[in-house]
């Protein structure tokens, strides 16, 4: 675990320094630009992917330009390398048969990576918390700390069952860009239906098969935590985390 940690420390506060300079430099342009945009008329389906279309409240800016798109699309990045390099990366490489060629059970393993990559989206998770409070601080004001931190414990759900869905891709194939790939093509997919689907007659229900539909269904910067919504989270998350647990436990090792 220590090494595990050793390995990421250098990625993540990297990537937490990127999200706090990022987040509060969109804070910053708020007072310039939010009151010269106002509010928009977009399409319910525009409107809906890019999580409003309401510029004019410091609200409805953050959301629009940091948690409906940016924030969850670079932590389901984030969680999906993390997870797909720790496992099929390292096996590609050979190292795992190294680990496993001494006494280390195969589920303790995998627990200790998830671990790992849970730790890093954590960082990352308060980096865009304390990046979100600065760009409140910076525009003046408008959202209480209690429903910045509600978005960015959302966000962390998110990318945590995102992360076990790419983990369980990787100890099935065993293939960093297998499971990268179908990873990111569910995940992009279950973007687009929650961001689509509610706007179409017929087939709005299909929102409710997205992890996105219980990330933001609830408008956590405005409504605070949804804990319903973080329920399934963490509970798709602990059912994909054992289901990576399981196949790796089951298949033989490449090379």
């Amino acid at each position: 675990m220590h090494t595990e940690l050793r390995l990421r420390a250098r990625t993540v506060i990297a990537a937490a320094s990127g999200l706090i300079f990022l987040t509060a430099i969109v804070g910053s342009l708020f007072p310039s630009l939010g009151g010269s945009i106002g509010k928009l008329n977009l399409s319910k389906e525009v409107s809906g992917l890019i999580g409003g279309s309401d510029f004019s409240t410091i609200t409805g800016w953050l959301r629009t330009e940091i948690t409906s798109i940016y924030g969850p699309l670079v932590f389901s990045g984030v969680a999906i390398l993390a997870a797909t390099t720790t496992i099929a990366g390292e096996e590609e490489q050979r190292i795992l048969s190294l680990v496993l060629a001494q006494p280390v059970p195969r589920s303790r393993l995998v627990l200790a990576k998830a671990c790992g990559i849970a730790l890093e989206l954590l960082a990352l998770s308060i980096a865009i918390f304390a990046g979100m409070l600065l760009a409140v601080v910076l525009a003046g004001g408008g959202i209480s700390t209690g429903h910045l931190a509600a978005a960015a414990l959302h966000l962390l759900l998110l990318s945590l069952g995102v992360g076990a869905l790419a983990l369980s891709l990787a100890a099935y194939t065993g293939r960093r860009s297998t499971a990268a790939g179908v990873a990111a093509s569910v995940t992009l997919a279950m973007f687009l239906v929650n961001g689509i689907a509610p706007a179409l007659h017929g087939i709005s229900w299909l929102k409710y098969l997205t992890l996105f539909y219980y990330y933001q269904g609830h408008d956590p910067l405005r409504e605070g935590a949804y804990i319903p919504g973080l329920l399934v989270l963490v509970a798709v998350t602990i059912l994909l985390t054992s289901a990576a647990v399981v196949l790796f436990a089951h298949r033989d090792l490449r090379g």
